[in-house]
């Protein structure tokens, strides 16, 4: 039997993976039910192949949940709020709640005949695979949903302004499909406890924002924080797997941590019935190289904080159809430029003590 702490999205990936090949799993989570930790929001899977039904597949994973696509956007700067077509469309998937990720993923483990332990106290020592979530505070996000019926269903908002999400980091707007719509700002050390302040900054100072929200008060607020780290490795002691925000596996540019958790919980699970396959080598082959793409953008984003996105965008205008694998710059100097900021970033780091 194999023994899985936490029942979020990377330990379900894992035990999903692991009893489709007919080994018995039990989960052992610390909350009374699964997606708890979340109160349900919106948010994106980013830089996946293919659709998102498909990419699940791929993981060996067919869970049903809510999600939003969204074929239009508004792309903000300091400078511009830009509305824009989107050559490939973005999923937005629900996150907490009975409609979510989570919770079609731990439907499908209980037909599986997955075994589910809640209000657990189980440590790390007492299991297998490590699927607790972050550890670390290295960036915070603060929002709210409100309602409003005259915002388009199809087109979310992406917002860079270092006067309201400091550092490079960003504010979101996600609509949903009953009239009512979220916006989250997100920040990172050293202004996490500035993040709700900075919030209802936005909401006063950019006019797309105040015209949006108009006279509505808030109906709840929701937030969350993540940790990132590169481990050296993701196994510790006596073999125990680490998968997801356990070992650190996290956006450190976006937040949106979801890919590295469901991939992370498959590579551990092929690792756990394949024994030849190293989960460190996997995990490193499938995510180093994006790793250092993160870490690289991040510390671009310091360095030049929003003049950044205004120089990535500068070429976009009103109603431009945008597609972001031809306006991302590549080629060999990119590619060395990458490789250098991402060791500076570590440096910065170093002095500085945070990401």
């Amino acid at each position: 039997m194999v023994k899985i702490l936490g029942a979020g999205l990377s330990g379900l990936s894992a035990g999903i993976n692991l009893l489709k090949k007919g080994l018995l799993v039990t989960f052992y989570e610390k909350r009374k039910d699964v997606g708890e930790q979340i109160l349900p929001n919106y948010q994106g899977l980013l830089n996946i192949e293919g659709d998102i039904k498909k990419y699940l597949n791929s993981l060996n994973l067919n869970p049903d949940f809510d999600m939003q696509v969204f074929s239009k956007a508004y792309i903000c700067t300091r400078k511009r709020d830009i509305p824009v077509k989107l050559a490939e469309s973005i999923p937005f998937v629900l996150r907490g709640g009975k409609n979510s990720l989570e919770y079609g993923l731990y439907k499908e483990a209980l037909q599986l005949g997955a075994k589910f332990e809640f209000n657990s106290n189980k440590k790390d020592k007492d299991v297998d695979i490590v699927a607790t979530g972050h550890t670390r505070c290295d960036m915070v996000a603060f929002g709210a949903v409100y309602e409003n019926l005259n915002f388009e269903r199809d087109c979310f908002l992406y917002m860079h302004d270092d006067r309201l999400s400091p550092i490079g980091w960003y504010l979101y707007l996600i609509p949903y499909t009953d009239g009512k719509f979220e916006i989250v700002n997100c920040v990172s050390q050293p202004y996490c406890n500035q993040a709700k302040k900075l919030f209802f900054k936005g909401i006063k100072e950019r006019k797309i924002l105040r015209e949006i929200v108009g006279q509505n008060k808030p109906l709840h607020y929701f937030g969350g924080f993540g940790g990132v780290d590169i481990p050296n490795s993701a196994i510790k002691a006596n073999k125990i797997y680490y998968v997801g925000e356990a070992a650190g596996f996290q956006d450190i540019c976006r937040g949106f941590g979801m890919k590295y958790a469901l991939e992370s919980g498959h590579l551990a699970a092929r690792s756990l019935l394949f024994h030849k396959e190293s989960y460190d080598n996997m995990w490193k082959e499938k995510f180093k190289r994006q790793f250092k793409k993160d870490f690289s953008i991040r510390f671009a984003m310091t360095l030049l904080k929003d003049k950044l996105p205004e120089w990535y965008f500068r070429n976009v205008k009103d109603n431009d159809i945008v597609d972001f694998n031809k306006i991302t710059p590549k080629g060999v100097i990119i590619e060395l430029l990458e490789e250098i900021c991402y060791e500076l970033e570590f440096v910065r780091k170093k002095f500085t003590g945070h990401w």
